[in-house]
This record gives structure tokens, C-alpha cells and sequence, in this order.
């Protein structure tokens, strides 16, 4: 079953600006509550901190992904690595690969 595209009534030019001037308020309230959010709020500040953190890395990432790759590395067989230790197979999910104890 189809259903006919919605009419739209045309707007008289008096509501058209008050709804602007609706959107203008609502944005201005917005704003104004988000900036005093953020000077009361240590705990805003902290977070705003780490997103803005976060962002600049990922915008870091997209702008040079092999800028922090090289000195992160993990050597086949290191304690922690995801790698088994006889070659570059991965380790089952969820477990961590470790050396046999020597006999």
C-alpha cells in the first residue's frame, strides 16, 4: 500500500521569521547552557580534556597513520604478545600465548 507524499501547506511570511527567530533562541539557550556547563563543572572540563584528547588523535591517525605505529611494535614471543611462538599465528581468542616451561 502506497501512501500519497506529504503536502507541505506553504508558510505565511510571519511565521517563517518567527521560527527563526525560534531556532536563534533555541540555538542562543543551547549554548549558553553548554558554556556554563563547562565553567561550573570541573568534572565537564575533565571530560571535554579527553575528547578533545581523542579527537586529536584520531585526526593524528587520518593524517598520518604510520606516524606512531613504529616505536608501539611488540616483538614475536614477548610476554603479553597475541602471537604464538612458533611463528606469526594468532593465539586463540580470548588466551595469550606463553612459552613451555624448559624441562
Amino acid at each position: 500500500m502506497s501512501f500519497p507524499p506529504f503536502a507541505a501547506r506553504p508558510l505565511k511570511p510571519d511565521s517563517e521569521s518567527r521560527r527563526a527567530r525560534l531556532v536563534i533562541a533555541i540555538a542562543v539557550i543551547g549554548i549558553a547552557a553548554t558554556l556554563l556547563a563547562y565553567a561550573v563543572s570541573p568534572s565537564v572540563r575533565h571530560a571535554v580534556s579527553h575528547a578533545a584528547h581523542s579527537v586529536k588523535k584520531a585526526v593524528t591517525h587520518v593524517v598520518d597513520p604510520d606516524s606512531g605505529s613504529a616505536g608501539k611494535k611488540k616483538a614475536v614471543g614477548q610476554a603479553g604478545s597475541s602471537t604464538s611462538p612458533t611463528g606469526g599465528t594468532p593465539a586463540p581468542a580470548g588466551k595469550t600465548s606463553t612459552t613451555p616451561a624448559s624441562p
